[in-house]
């Protein structure tokens, strides 16, 4: 099954199960930033390493239900370099993600998706085949009570065959993520 399908079902499903959460205006705007690494979770033609500088806006909703467990949604956007032996290159990302957590609980699992805009389709011997590609994450993060943050995520970027006919592979990679932010 498609990673993107698998992501939507789940997020899918936990908006079900809040059924009966109730949508409580909370402040919105700027909640976080910081900077955040990557290495490549499985080999390719090209071993990469990507480098961030992100932030994160939260949205004016939070469904939570009575027992404090809810869903908080956010845009992310992110500044970075993408490397290889072979070429150093931009990529930029937006998206919107979801926080899945519980009201004076400080581990939060999020998930997400975006569109990551890139200067080159070629790195080395990979080709992407476009410079616009789709991305898809799962991770956890964890909010220390002095405002810092520390998290990890699993990322996939693909090009989701949109250029690409069915019977060319979908050049894409997967990365771990470490990521350090500032929550204000």
């Amino acid at each position: 099954m498609n990673k993107c399908a698998i992501l939507f079902i789940l997020l899918l499903s936990f908006a079900l199960n809040l059924g009966t959460a109730e949508c409580s205006d909370t402040k919105s705007g700027w909640s976080e930033a910081g900077i955040r690494i990557g290495i490549q979770a499985a080999s390719k033609r090209e071993y990469f390493h990507r480098y961030d500088v992100f932030a994160v806006y939260e949205l004016p909703w939070d469904w939570r239900s009575s027992s404090g467990w809810g869903v908080t949604p956010k845009l992310n956007t992110s500044l970075g370099a993408l490397y290889t032996a072979a070429d150093t290159g931009f990529i930029g990302s937006l998206g919107a993600g979801l926080t899945i957590g519980k009201t004076g609980f400080n581990l939060t699992p999020e998930l997400g998706i975006s569109l990551d805009l890139m200067d080159r389709r070629q790195f080395g011997r990979q080709d992407f085949g476009s410079i616009l590609l789709w991305g898809a994450y799962v991770g956890l993060s964890y909010h220390f009570d002095c405002g810092l943050g520390i998290g990890y995520r699993i990322q996939h970027l693909s090009n989701n065959r949109i250029l690409y006919s069915k019977n060319t592979p979908n050049p894409g990679v997967d990365m771990h993520q470490i990521g350090v932010s500032w929550h204000f």
